[in-house]
């Protein structure tokens, strides 16, 4: 409105004798001509940024969903597209329990994922996860009264089976044999030995409810088995191949390349749905495809990144005479270009990359340095 105001007629009509107060007020009139301009300007890009800032995504066509917002990264790290609406408020029990199948129900504390079998003849538990056996008595009791008579060891890690003890009095343990020979040596009192051990494989029917086991050699530890529950396409293999999240740095302690080779292994089974160990939701066929790609892609830009770097031009840009220092120095550059060959690809892709892609760097750098 105020750009349309006759000022000059305005100015004619004021009561002013003189030339100087009529000239006075034509040039004070004159900025706040200005500054209402300005402040209109101001307005009206405002308004516009809201209604932008309001626009709904671009739709492909009737019946099509919305195009989804690209991922972005999270002050630390990387956080898929969906996750936190994806993940509901931990329950006041303090886990989660979801039905997957007929008599089939995943536990999950936000963090150690484990499933467990209620039948008409009792419950079949696979890792008593350490610290969290008394809410695994909890979720059992949400759907059986019957006491737990088969535990399955996934491998012999105490963060997995630590309170196995909390059920092991009334229940039939089953683990393979290198599981077994892991606790002996170890001595766990909270860890009893299997009663059932087994090599290759091992099947059991409980209450209508085919289970099978089977070891494919070393990978995350000896003794580490897949899970595998045919009739309903459901599979457990625990810490190597987390869904939408690069594996732990724990690759340090074990055989990454027949961690691998296990991958392929489960892979070849019948499943749409497994459960990791760890995060806070069962995985997807696609997801532990996903994990294995980049496997395969670390254990490339660790060799391509050996090419690349070599020991002279380390030694080039270090004035120390400390030989060990230079072999680790070589060592670690060798690891941060393995790590840049794979950031532009898995960044923004799988959590936990900046956490865990230079352990597994350093570990295929390793296994190329021994095979090559």
């Amino acid at each position: 409105m105020v750009l349309f105001i006759d000022w000059k007629r305005v100015i004619e009509k004021l009561p002013l004798n003189t030339g100087f107060a009529q000239s006075f007020f034509k040039k004070e009139i004159r900025s706040w001509k200005i500054v209402a301009f300005l402040v209109l300007c101001i307005f009206f890009l405002g308004a516009c940024a809201e209604t932008l800032g309001k626009r709904k995504p671009v739709s492909k066509g009737p019946g099509r969903r919305t195009v989804p917002h690209k991922a972005s990264p999270t002050p630390k790290g990387y956080a898929p597209d969906g996750y936190v609406e994806e993940v509901p408020p931990m329950p006041a029990k303090g886990y989660f329990l979801k039905k997957l199948a007929n008599s089939v129900y995943f536990f999950s504390t936000g963090v150690y994922n484990t499933l467990f079998v209620a039948t008409k003849d009792g419950v079949l538990l696979v890792d008593p996860i350490g610290g969290r056996g008394r809410s695994l008595q909890k979720a059992i009791r949400e759907v059986s009264q019957l006491p737990v008579k088969f535990i399955i060891y996934s491998h012999g890690h105490h963060d997995h089976i630590g309170d196995a003890n909390l059920f092991s009095r009334e229940a039939q343990i089953i683990a393979q044999l290198e599981t077994r020979k892991f606790l002996e040596g170890y001595k766990g009192s909270k860890q009893p030995l299997p009663n059932i051990s087994f090599g290759t494989s091992y099947s059991i029917n409980f209450g209508g409810i085919n289970v099978e086991l089977s070891y494919p050699g070393e990978g995350h530890g000896k003794g580490n088995i897949i899970i595998h529950l045919p009739d309903q396409k459901i599979l457990m293999y625990v810490d190597v191949a987390t869904p939408k999240a690069v594996p732990s740095k724990n690759s340090f302690t074990i055989d990454i390349e027949n961690q691998m080779k296990g991958i392929e292994a489960a892979l070849k089974l019948s499943f749409t749905t497994y459960v990791a160990g760890h995060s806070y939701r069962p995985g997807k066929r696609k997801e532990m495809k996903e994990v294995l790609r980049y496997y395969k892609e670390s254990k490339r830009a660790s060799a391509q990144a050996l090419k690349t770097v070599t020991l002279k031009s380390v030694i080039n840009k270090t004035p120390t005479r400390d030989v060990e220092r230079l072999f680790g120095e070589y060592g670690e550059s060798v690891t941060e270009e393995c790590y840049r060959i794979l950031k532009g690809r898995w960044k923004y892709k799988l959590m936990g990359f900046e956490a865990f892609a230079r352990g597994h760097c350093r570990v295929w750098t390793a296994y190329h340095k021994a095979h090559r």
